[in-house]
């Protein structure tokens, strides 16, 4: 692990900022990332003085999703190192390890707003989906490329609790990118905003939602996510995380990997345009 910090944090009235602070690779996610997140929401989680958290991110991207590379990788057994295929009880394991902590983010007491002001792309949907509000830039992007051949976000980035049954099978099918304007549409996100004033307009909003108490948010926040809780989401969450250890035995998963390490990224992701365009 780096002793670099990966966020960064800042505080402004009871709106606390954290910022993803890896630009210069798009900001993906891995376990010193979320261990650095969690760290500062656990500890501001009694203190008063934050009423409203904002999720942001440095740099052209939010997230890219989970890092590929072998000293980020999400779980504890790399694809690459495996001449067949990783072991699929272990893996089970280390996604559920995963869900884990999406759920726990999911039931923080504290409203938390997702800032996007970039693409927003496969298991960064996951970190999306968790936050209760997200108001993003007319720059931002959002889908799952990876899943052709790399598996799913075990929440399947929440999308059919929020965006519905058609347009989950519809993007993780042909795995297309969509607009900032079309996630809007579909109930995605909250707002579109010009990428110039999506600083202010977030900042607007924390401060107006962090001006009620936080027991009383708290308690609006618990009421809306029991109706979803009580349709069975968890249990949706926990089977994807099983059908992504399912998934992570197929040729396609171990393939990306193989040809990642040795031809290199640029060469992985060439070869999955010309399998899929």
């Amino acid at each position: 692990m780096s002793d670099i910090p990966m966020i960064t944090v800042s505080q402004t009235g009871r709106v606390l900022n954290i910022t993803l602070n890896r630009p210069d690779d798009l900001n993906p996610l891995c376990w010193q990332v979320l261990n650095e997140l969690k760290t500062v929401l656990d500890g501001v989680l009694k203190d008063d003085t934050v009423g409203v958290v904002v999720i942001g991110a440095a740099g052209k991207a939010f997230s890219t999703g989970y890092d590929l590379r072998e000293e980020h990788w999400i779980t504890s057994q790399y694809p690459a190192n495996f001449e067949d295929h990783v072991d699929i009880r272990q893996d089970r394991d280390d996604v559920h390890t995963i869900v884990d902590y999406w759920m726990k983010l999911w039931r923080y007491p504290k409203p938390i707003i997702a800032k996007v002001q970039g693409d927003c792309l496969s298991g960064a949907g996951e970190l999306l989906g968790v936050c209760d509000l997200a108001i993003v830039s007319e720059r931002a992007r959002f889908g799952h490329p990876a899943g052709r051949d790399l598996g799913i976000p075990p929440s399947i980035m929440f999308w059919p609790m929020l965006i519905g049954l058609r347009k989950t099978k519809e993007l993780l099918y042909t795995s297309r990118l969509i607009s900032a304007t079309e996630a809007q549409q579909i109930g995605l996100v909250n707002e579109v905003v010009p990428h110039e004033q999506l600083d202010d307009r977030v900042a607007m909003t924390a401060a107006h939602i962090a001006r009620a108490p936080s027991d009383n948010l708290s308690i609006l926040k618990e009421v809306s996510n029991t109706w979803f809780e009580n349709m069975g989401m968890e249990s949706s969450v926990r089977r994807g995380a099983d059908l992504d250890a399912i998934y992570h035995q197929f040729d396609s998963f171990k393939d990306f990997f193989r040809t990642l390490r040795n031809e290199g990224v640029k060469a992985a992701f060439k070869k999955r345009r010309d399998l899929f365009g």
